[in-house]
């Protein structure tokens, strides 16, 4: 039987990949916008397609909630644009032929890479607009914590990971997932307000939760958003 590669949900599509796996389970998980199936090499012929079609109908179902509207994925390529809360850098790369690789942010928001491989590309753009975006996590976490909180905290950076989208450690350091510029700024902020609240209540306890309440009533929204479409933000 022939898998089908792509799911469609209106007029976007979003692509299905299978790998094989050699435990006894298989499973199924969205990941950088993609439908990624892991069967078992234990399962075979009915039960394999039976499987898969049950894992495509949850995935379906997952994507139809998705927002697609509510964010614009970055794209990396020549000439694109990559837009976040309060800044639109353009991109414009050119290969490396045999020099060094570099990256530069001119005034005009124009990010100009040079580069031997373009697997590089992303990375150095994303570690550039983070360095210029920090500034910005600062104000927001500033003005958040002082209309909210008035605690002390250490240091606040923009992290490049995909398991979670925000922590913040006993020391105090606050770190917020990079991916969180591409989310409704909303969404954001949320994060910030959760990491935020830490700094009094380090567990989710009601004590916690009231404290997100108390900064951002409507957060039980933004919660549902990062479950329904967070995992587009790759």
């Amino acid at each position: 039987m022939d898998y089908p590669s792509q799911i469609k949900i209106g007029d976007r599509s979003f692509a299905v990949s299978y790998e094989n796996s050699l435990k006894r389970t298989s499973s199924v998980k969205m990941r950088k916008g993609a439908v990624v199936l892991r069967l078992s090499r234990y399962v075979h012929g009915r039960a394999r397609d039976e499987m898969v079609e049950k894992f495509l109908k949850w995935a379906k179902k997952k994507l139809q909630k998705v927002s697609v509207n509510e964010f614009i994925e970055p794209s990396y390529e020549n000439g694109s644009c990559i837009c976040t809360h309060n800044k639109i850098y353009e991109l414009k790369v050119k290969a490396a032929d045999g020099l060094r690789s570099k990256v530069v942010l001119k005034d005009d928001g124009v990010i100009e890479i040079r580069a031997d491989k373009k697997s590089k590309v992303r990375e150095m753009a994303e570690k550039l607009i983070i360095k210029d975006q920090t500034s910005y996590l600062r104000e927001v976490i500033d003005e958040l914590n002082q209309l909210h909180f008035q605690e002390d905290y250490n240091l606040v950076r923009f992290k490049r990971v995909s398991s979670r989208f925000g922590s913040c450690s006993a020391k105090g350091n606050i770190n917020i997932a990079f991916r969180l510029l591409f989310a409704p700024r909303e969404v954001f902020r949320y994060v910030c307000i959760h990491e935020l609240a830490h700094l009094k209540e380090m567990n989710h306890s009601k004590r916690f939760w009231d404290l997100v309440r108390g900064a951002m009533p409507e957060y039980k929204k933004m919660e549902k958003w990062l479950r329904d479409s967070g995992f587009m933000l790759g």
